[in-house]
């Protein structure tokens, strides 16, 4: 319960912190710019579908730790198979350290794109990726030296759940990495910068991608604490 907790409080102050974001804005300052205008609407909708997706997969992991901890309560009681706490691999951290980095770049590329400096949003952007793609191929080799120590087998509920975490966290991670695929792709041709409205579909893309990654972090940390606690 104390880790729902946790979380819950992780998401809320990542919700707080992109609300005093939008607070921030004065789009009355930006001439030619009317609030109401379709393009306003058009830049909102993907930012409401994004947070209300953000607010369906914080759920699932809320529901995935209680669950966890309440498999944990009853691990020696009843027919129920004993509770053998997986020892995590010291890779988790490294691991921990690549989404981290790939976090902060994105939101290098975020502020190189409030610039219009599209070169630097292409570095950073792929460096991202890069480091997204190794915080995955890590999971994988943490879940292969896991498994080679034959201690844990599918009957063991810890090691189950472990492999259901970091699989459903992956999971998320690599649907975002299409997503930034298709983004860099369009960035690396460059024939959107060239326009204003181009600039900012660019800008809007790299916005939502950043999001997604500071959120993604965020689970992860409140997973990889969970996991480390137990």
């Amino acid at each position: 319960m104390m880790t729902a907790m946790v979380i819950g409080m992780l998401t809320a102050i990542a919700v707080w912190w992109f609300l005093v974001q939008r607070l921030r804005a004065k789009p009355w300052t930006e001439h030619g710019v009317i609030p109401a205008s379709q393009d306003d609407f058009t830049s909102s909708a993907p930012k409401v579908g994004l947070w209300a997706f953000l607010a369906v997969v914080s759920s699932l992991f809320l529901i995935f730790t209680g669950a966890y901890t309440m498999r944990m309560g009853f691990a020696h009681s009843g027919p129920m198979q004993a509770w053998v706490p997986v020892d995590e691999p010291a890779l988790l951290w490294l691991n921990t350290v690549g989404l981290v980095l790939a976090s902060v770049a994105m939101q290098l590329a975020y502020q190189a794109a409030l610039r219009h400096d599209f070169a630097a949003v292409r570095r950073f952007f792929t460096g991202a990726g890069v480091l997204s793609v190794l915080f995955l191929l890590g999971q994988l080799w943490a879940w292969q030296l896991l498994s080679a120590t034959g201690l844990y087998t599918a009957a063991s509920p810890a090691w189950t759940f472990f492999l259901l975490l970091t699989a459903v966290h992956g999971l998320h991670l690599l649907g975002g990495l299409f997503v930034l695929a298709r983004a860099t792709a369009r960035i690396w041709r460059g024939a959107d910068a060239n326009d204003r409205a181009g600039a900012e579909r660019i800008r809007l893309g790299v916005e939502l991608c950043t999001v997604y990654w500071h959120f993604l972090l965020v689970v992860w940390i409140g997973v990889f604490w969970l996991l480390l606690s137990t």
